[in-house]
């Protein structure tokens, strides 16, 4: 079997249960990756996040106001120019939500391989995330789907930023 034909495979049957998942919960992923960046950078501003999810100023300002409107973010009304982003309880809510959603996708899907096959499997997938260098905005990015807190200090994508972007 051909490397990347393998790799890609599998990479499309991730993202096609997850992205099932995540449809299931109304979210579309930059809107996830906003509610996952604001949960874990609370008092992020909309620039900020723009430069994470990869979207303009004005489309930055589009999705805040959907996610707004939903409830599931709120701006944070302090003096200044800046205004702080904060998840709301329901944000909170289907954040965890997605987790579990994931997290049973996932599970299906290595289902099929013993302990064993799944160490080793995760444990190749760490060394790649880890010795792909990154700096620390496409680090936030890569992990826009992520539950931050389940990798605490020992996130191989943490752990491939370069020391100067941190």
């Amino acid at each position: 079997m051909h490397t990347s034909n393998a790799v890609l495979a599998w990479a499309n049957t991730v993202h096609g249960a997850v992205d099932e998942a995540r449809s299931e919960l109304g979210l579309d992923p930059r809107e996830l990756a906003a509610l996952t960046l604001a949960s874990e950078h609370e008092g992020c501003t909309m620039d900020w996040l723009r430069q994470r999810i990869g979207l303009t100023q004005s489309g930055t300002v589009r999705l805040v106001d959907r996610l707004t409107a939903r409830g599931l973010v709120e701006r944070v009304l302090i003096p200044g120019r800046t205004v702080p982003l904060r998840l709301t309880a329901a944000g909170a809510g289907l954040l965890k939500a997605w987790a579990g959603a994931r997290d049973r996708s996932v599970d299906d899907l290595l289902a099929g391989l013993s302990a064993e096959q799944c160490d080793q499997f995760l444990s190749a997938i760490r060394v790649a995330l880890q010795t792909t260098p990154r700096d620390r905005r496409t680090a936030d990015a890569a992990c826009g789907s992520c539950t931050w807190p389940a990798c605490g200090t020992d996130c191989p994508v943490d752990l491939s930023v370069s020391d100067e972007s941190r």
